[in-house]
C-alpha cells in the first residue's frame, strides 16, 4: 500500500470516528434520557393533580353527598339542593330521574345518608374536569330489616361555569352491597 493510499484510507476511518462517536453518544443519552424524562413528568403531572384536588374536592364532596342522599320527609328539598349543583343536560336528567323516584321513596319512606366520599382526579383541564369519588350510601326503608350498605365508585365530570365548577355528569358503579340487621343508620 502506498503512502498516499495510507493517508486516504486513515482520513475515511477518521471521517467514520467522528460521525459514529456522536451518533453513539446520541443514542445512548436518548436511550438512557428518555424514560428519566418520563418519569419526571410523571411526578410533574401528579404534584399538579395534587395541587389541584383541593379546588375539586370542595366541589365533589358537597355535590356527592346532595346528588346521592335523600330522605323522605323533605325529598323535594333534598332535589332542589342536588339541582343547585348541575349544569348542562345532566340537570335535566336528574330532575326526571328523581321525579320517577318520588313515589318509591315515599311509598317505602326511605332516608339515604351519604358518607364524606373519597376523590381522586381521573383528567383535569382549564374549563371540565373527570373525577372519581369512593361513596358508601346507607340506607332504610319500611321495605328493609336493617341498614342497606352499599359502597360505589362515582365518576364526576365538572365543567367550570362562571368562576365556579359545576357537574355535567355523574355515574354511579355499585360495587357491593350488603344488608346489616344491626348496622346504624
Amino acid at each position: 500500500m502506498s503512502r498516499v493510499e495510507e493517508i486516504a484510507r486513515r482520513r475515511r476511518r477518521m471521517w467514520a470516528r467522528i460521525v459514529l462517536v456522536p451518533a453513539v453518544v446520541v443514542a445512548l443519552v436518548v436511550f438512557l434520557g428518555w424514560p428519566l424524562l418520563a418519569q419526571y413528568q410523571n411526578r410533574q403531572e401528579a404534584q399538579a393533580d395534587q395541587a389541584a384536588l383541593p379546588e375539586y374536592a370542595a366541589v365533589v364532596r358537597p355535590a356527592v353527598r346532595a346528588l346521592m342522599a335523600y330522605d323522605y320527609r323533605d325529598f323535594d328539598g333534598a332535589v332542589a339542593r342536588g339541582q343547585s349543583f348541575l349544569t348542562g343536560d345532566f340537570a335535566a336528567e336528574y330532575a326526571r330521574t328523581m321525579a320517577s323516584l318520588r313515589p318509591t321513596v315515599l311509598a317505602e319512606q326511605t332516608v339515604v345518608t351519604v358518607a364524606d366520599p373519597s376523590v381522586g382526579i381521573r383528567q383535569r383541564g382549564r374549563q371540565r374536569a373527570e373525577l372519581k369519588a369512593y361513596v358508601t350510601q346507607r340506607r332504610t326503608s319500611n321495605r328493609l330489616a336493617g341498614v342497606e350498605i352499599t359502597h360505589s365508585e362515582v365518576r364526576i365530570t365538572l365543567e367550570r361555569v362562571g368562576s365556579g365548577w359545576k357537574v355535567a355528569r355523574f355515574v354511579v358503579t355499585p360495587n357491593s352491597t350488603a344488608v346489616s340487621p344491626t348496622a346504624v343508620p
